[in-house]
């Protein structure tokens, strides 16, 4: 109370705190780092389309040589040079076709025996033919080494060119009263091996079989095997 008579309020213990000025080094760093956040999306933006799109994958070559439309293997197979010595058939020609599945490639035989007025003067013909999936090792790998192991008097072996990427021939002449050819041509291409085998028995008093006319018709008979699956 003054000396007057008034009574005056009260007076507060703790001056008044003024308001906080609103700091600006917050809103510059705060800045900044939006700005910083910005341009890294724009550069990460720029650098992802500024790649050459991914390129997919190319598909697997397909193989060259394929049994799909082969009903018949013995269709691939021509006997007539053989009826030249040998004119009559010896029985129905035999075939067999083993189709592709899960655990074999796939694969076709055919056998076609002939005969003469008598029973010492034969011919006979047949074919094998193999398939192989991916990087397997060629059926004519196998034939290659067995018949080159065959040595000795009568035996040859050498190679073939021209038919396929890969090939060679093999003969034999063996007998007394008969004499007996056996003449073998493998070749291999792709994805594909073909065995032609050969037979002939003549008698001693004709005229003998020599390589220089069974080898054309062993070519001509795996040329035609190959043309018969191709394409497929």
């Amino acid at each position: 109370m003054t000396d007057n008579g008034r009574v005056e309020p009260p007076t507060n213990p703790f001056p008044a705190i003024p308001p906080a000025k609103p700091r600006r080094t917050r809103w510059i760093i705060g800045g900044i780092a939006a700005l910083v956040v910005v341009l890294g999306i724009g550069i990460a933006v720029g650098v992802v389309a500024g790649q050459p799109s991914e390129r997919p994958p190319e598909p697997a070559a397909a193989p060259g040589y394929s049994m799909d439309h082969v009903g018949n293997a013995c269709d691939l197979v021509d006997p007539a040079p053989l009826r030249k010595w040998s004119p009559t058939p010896a029985g129905p020609p035999e075939h067999k076709e083993l189709r592709p599945s899960n655990l074999d490639a796939g694969s076709l035989s055919c056998q076609m025996r002939y005969s003469s007025g008598n029973s010492l003067d034969t011919a006979e013909v047949i074919l094998d033919v193999n398939f192989t999936n991916g990087t397997a090792p060629s059926y004519y790998e196998n034939w290659k080494r067995g018949n080159a192991a065959k040595t000795g008097e009568g035996k040859a072996s050498g190679p073939i060119t021209g038919i396929g990427s890969q090939g060679f021939w093999h003969s034999e002449v063996y007998g007394d009263l008969v004499a007996n050819t056996r003449y073998v041509l493998c070749v291999v291409d792709a994805n594909v091996s073909v065995r032609v085998r050969l037979n002939f028995s003549r008698s001693r008093e004709v005229a003998q079989m020599h390589r220089t006319e069974v080898q054309p018709i062993a070519e001509a008979q795996a040329r035609k095997a190959l043309s018969g699956l191709k394409g497929n």
